[in-house]
């Protein structure tokens, strides 16, 4: 049985660190890359977004969002493992 997936970092539940791929320094989470598509991306369906977007996040069952590193002022897209909705989190 395959159940639905949720990011843990978009709904609040977890908080995600990312290392920036120029520098090595902490970079600050910026969100959904999804919704910096154009102005209506963040209304689209999930799962229409992630089959044209280019990664293999449907495939992995991630969520990809963008990284900002204030160090060296470098944007970067980075997954964050989704979480099934069977595995204790219903």
């Amino acid at each position: 049985m395959t159940y639905p997936t949720l990011c843990s970092v978009c709904n609040g539940m977890e908080s995600v660190s990312a290392s920036c791929p120029s520098c090595q320094g902490s970079a600050l989470d910026q969100g959904k890359l999804s919704d910096y598509y154009g102005p209506y991306s963040p209304y689209r369906s999930m799962d229409d977004l992630k089959l044209t977007n280019g990664y293999a996040d449907m495939e992995q069952q991630q969520c990809v969002h963008y990284g900002y590193c204030p160090q060296c002022d470098t944007a970067f897209p980075f997954a964050v493992q989704e979480q099934a909705l069977g595995d204790g989190l219903s």
